[in-house]
Parts: structure tokens; C-alpha cells; sequence
């Protein structure tokens, strides 16, 4: 017979331990410790009238959201708009930037009937002219403020991480993209979410912590898959393709590369760094002869000096592993014209010259071997890339040829 006082038990699961909760919105880092005025920078990148007026129209934009919105009337001097305008008219702004500076100016004469969404999109509009024109403070100025006029948006907070992380700003750009992420999840807006994830990872690969770049990069693609996000699914891809070929697992590499190639599909803006990964990764896998016509069919639209570099050097390691010396002596010559065209430039061409000393290696090209590597050392050391000098010197102790610098009064400059 039941026992009488279990057959009235409830027999349903307690609620699951997140249910109920809120989720968190941390919050963020909106200036760096040197910067004693805020947005100074705006001035050293901007000269003149035109620097003067972005950095007052921001610090507008950041007065205005700081106070509560019943504290908006009377917020700024009944002159405050004439004067803006009047600096305005004589900075000689280009249009794009015009339009957006006069409807802030337009804010400070009417701060009571200014929406948020619409400051924070004037905002954003200006930290991408800025992007463009390679002012990154200017610009990650302007997309802070843009994202403290709409704090609850969660794509503002994104664009403060993702150009914190382009100007090397790497733990301001962890708490906006954590802030992001937050936001995001709070309101459903599952792409932005997804995408903070990706970028999470690509900031743990920068600091070389792989674990948690790999684990981040598996949020992402769980939520682009949830939600039926293929170009997300595919970045996510991408980036756990290039774990994979750090760490030598190059099976699971080739596993990424093809649904990555899937998820991009035709006419994706990384496609082609994609299909370049691809063939570095049949580099590493000795299929030389399948390397090299998609190395040849990159070449043209690889344009940018760093990007093309990289290409020819890994085409000239593609071409010595196929014993064709003739493409390798080309594609060799032509990434170190590139590499040596500016004096002190060379740290940003340390992942080609370490792949044209593997290419000499190769063929057993001793000449072109030093040459390479005696520069990649030399430029890895004065940058601190200690990862890049320990393969060049790891190289060199394969093949029993030591590498020697030459005394640092002598070392080009």
C-alpha cells in the first residue's frame, strides 16, 4: 500500500535556477587612465576649429546624457546653440560630418525634445566618419557617447567594443563587448548578441588565451545556429579554424573550414581572407599543389601591402614544398620588396618573414633563409613578439643554423 503522505508529494521539477533571473549589464570602462580630460585625443587627431567643435559637441552630447531627463530644460546657455553654429560655419566641415554636427547643434538649442535613439544615431554616423578617416580615438569617442545617449541599445555598446579592440584598448573593449552581450540578451536581439561573441573570441586570441577564445567562439555559433544566423555561424567557424591551426589540430581545422565556407556562402566580404586561410591550411597540411592556384587566384585582390606580403610569402613556402623554384624565387623576391620598401616598418610583416624563412628552409636556400630570418628576429624583438622570434629560433635550431643579431647600434632602424 502507497504511503499517504508521499501520494500527495508534487511531483514537478523546481523552476530552473536562471528562470527568473535578470541578466546582468555590467558596466564599462569610459576612459583610459591616462586620459586626464575626457576625449582629449579628439584634439590631437582633429587640428584646429574642426577638433575644437567635435570635442565641445561631445562633451554637449555627454552632459546631456548624464542628467535626468526633467533636468533637461534650461540644460545650456540660451547662446550655447548661435555659438556652436557660428564654430560650425567657420571649421569648413566636410558635408557628411556637417549634417550630424548641426542636428547636435539643433540638441543644444532644444535639449528638452531630443530623442536618445536619434542622438545615438547622429553619434554613430560621426565615429564612422572619423573610422574612416583613421582618427580611432575621434571615433571610439563618438560611439561611447553615442552609446550612453541610448544606454539600453545594445549595438552602440558593440561599436565602443569593436573599435576599443582596433585601437588596442583590450580590457575597455572586454567590459563593452560583456556590456553588450548583456544588453543584447536582455532584449533579444540575438544578431548583436552573436556577433559580441565572435569578437569576444577574436579579444581572447589577441591575448593568446585560446581556451576561452575557443569557448567564446562556441557561444556564438550555438546562438547563430539557435537563431539562424549563417554569416555569424560562418565568423564563428572561421575563428575556431584558426585555433585549430595554431594548436596543430588540423583535422578539426579542415572540419571548420568547410562549414565556414558554407555558412559565408558567395559574395561574403571575408570570403576571400576565408579561401586564404584555406590554402595556408593545405600549406600545413603539405598539399602544395592544391595551394598554389588558389594562393595565384588571390593575388589580385590582394591589394593592401601587409595583406599582399603574406600572400606571396606563403605562395613562395607553397612553391618550395613543390620543388618549383622558379615560382618560389618569384613570389620570394616579391614579398621582401614589400617587406623592405619602408626602413622600420618590418614589425608589421613579422608573419611574412617568418613563412619566407620556412619557404628557404624548404628548398635549402641558406642565402635567402638568413636573410629572412635575421629579420623577422631582429624586428620580434624590438616589437616584443616573443612568440615569433622563439619559432624563427626554433627554425634555425632545426636546421643547425643559429641565428645571430648584430649589435643593436648596428640593427637598421
Amino acid at each position: 500500500m502507497q504511503n499517504p503522505s508521499r501520494k500527495g508529494r508534487s511531483r514537478a521539477r523546481p523552476p530552473r535556477r536562471n528562470a527568473t533571473r535578470r541578466w546582468c549589464i555590467p558596466p564599462a570602462i569610459l576612459r583610459e587612465p591616462e586620459e586626464m580630460l575626457e576625449a582629449s585625443q579628439i584634439l590631437d587627431e582633429v587640428p584646429g576649429d574642426m577638433g575644437l567643435l567635435l570635442w565641445q559637441t561631445l562633451r554637449d552630447v555627454t552632459l546631456w546624457s548624464s542628467v535626468p531627463t526633467e533636468r533637461h530644460a534650461g540644460l545650456f546657455d540660451a547662446d550655447a546653440p548661435e555659438q556652436r553654429m557660428q564654430l560650425l560655419l567657420g571649421a569648413g566641415a566636410e558635408p557628411a560630418v556637417e549634417i550630424s554636427l548641426t542636428a547636435l547643434t539643433s540638441m543644444v538649442g532644444n535639449p528638452v525634445d531630443a530623442r536618445p535613439e536619434m542622438v545615438s544615431l547622429v553619434c554613430l554616423q560621426i565615429s564612422r566618419w572619423a573610422e574612416a578617416r583613421g582618427a580611432l580615438a575621434t571615433a571610439l569617442a563618438y560611439a561611447q557617447a553615442g552609446a550612453l545617449a541610448h544606454p539600453e541599445d545594445p549595438g552602440p555598446a558593440f561599436a565602443v567594443g569593436t573599435l576599443a579592440m582596433r585601437w588596442r584598448r583590450h580590457t575597455r573593449a572586454e567590459t563593452w563587448l560583456r556590456r553588450s552581450i548583456g544588453l543584447a540578451r536582455r532584449a533579444g536581439q540575438w544578431e548583436t548578441y552573436a556577433e559580441a561573441y565572435v569578437e569576444m573570441g577574436a579579444l581572447y586570441v589577441r591575448r593568446a588565451d585560446h581556451g576561452m577564445a575557443h569557448r567564446y567562439y562556441v557561444q556564438a555559433l550555438r546562438a547563430a545556429r539557435r537563431h539562424g544566423l549563417m554569416p555569424i555561424r560562418g565568423a564563428a567557424l572561421h575563428g575556431m579554424l584558426l585555433l585549430a591551426m595554431a594548436s596543430g589540430a588540423l583535422e578539426d581545422a579542415e572540419r571548420y573550414a568547410r562549414g565556414a565556407m558554407r555558412a559565408y556562402g558567395r559574395g561574403h566580404p571575408r570570403l576571400g581572407e576565408l579561401v586564404h586561410d584555406a590554402a595556408y591550411l593545405l600549406v600545413m597540411r603539405e598539399s602544395y599543389t592544391r595551394a598554389i592556384p588558389m594562393l595565384n587566384r588571390l593575388l589580385p585582390s590582394r591589394v593592401e601591402p601587409v595583406e599582399r606580403a603574406q600572400t606571396l610569402s606563403i605562395l613562395a613556402r607553397a612553391a618550395a614544398g613543390a620543388g618549383d623554384r622558379r615560382l618560389y624565387q618569384e613570389a620570394w623576391s616579391d614579398a621582401w620588396s614589400l617587406v623592405i620598401r619602408r626602413a622600420g616598418e618590418e614589425g608589421r610583416h613579422l608573419r611574412t618573414l617568418l613563412e619566407l624563412a620556412r619557404a628557404s628552409a624548404a628548398l635549402g636556400d641558406w642565402i635567402h633563409l638568413d636573410m629572412a630570418a635575421r629579420q623577422a628576429l631582429q624586428a620580434a624583438t624590438r616589437q616584443g613578439e616573443h612568440a615569433i622570434a622563439t619559432q624563427v629560433q626554433e627554425l634555425a635550431a632545426s636546421l643547425r643554423r643559429p641565428i645571430h643579431l648584430p649589435p643593436p647600434e648596428t640593427r637598421m632602424r
